[in-house]
């Protein structure tokens, strides 16, 4: 019995420590950055130029591969009449990270913006190697390619790599 409960708390200790080595911002040249945080969400953005994106949700990981579930935050918008009566309520994507209840004008502003929630979807499964997130294709392969980055013929790969330790 002491047997399997020594067993049991080493394979829990690494479960931890391999999960802990997860958490930390990533960076890629091409497809924006992703926080994951220790409380098993995750924050990506994106940004160039005057366009950006940001997109919050869940995260786990089985073996080497993370798993990215998107959670919209959404504010309710309300919809008045003529007298200026709330008529009904509408949700919409929040401009910002914090849910509000907003008016018609403010949500005609947010519309305008070059920027706002997932406009750039972040990807829905990585694998982990090395301090790196490797982008998985829709058939199961690792995304080992090299893209143009923007205004250079510099070639970048689309991976994620871990920065800030």
């Amino acid at each position: 019995m002491r047997i399997i409960q020594t067993l049991l708390l080493l394979l829990m200790t690494n479960f931890t420590f391999g999960q802990k080595s997860i958490i930390g911002n990533y960076y890629s040249r091409i497809k924006g950055t992703i926080e994951i945080k220790s409380d098993s969400t995750f924050i990506h953005k994106y940004r160039f130029d005057l366009s950006s994106s940001w997109t919050k949700g869940n995260w786990k990981i089985k073996n080497d591969t993370i798993y990215l579930t998107t959670k919209l935050v959404m504010d309710t918008l309300q919809i008045r009449n003529s007298e200026n009566k709330v008529i009904r309520d509408s949700l919409v994507l929040s401009s910002n990270q914090k849910i509000e209840r907003i008016e018609q004008n403010e949500y005609l502003v947010s519309t305008l913006s070059s920027g706002g929630q997932n406009r750039i979807k972040p990807p829905n499964k990585l694998f982990l190697k090395r301090k790196k997130l490797y982008l998985i294709n829709e058939n199961g392969t690792l995304d080992l390619r090299k893209l143009n980055g923007m205004r250079t013929d510099k070639k970048y790969y689309t991976y994620f790599k871990k920065f800030n330790e």
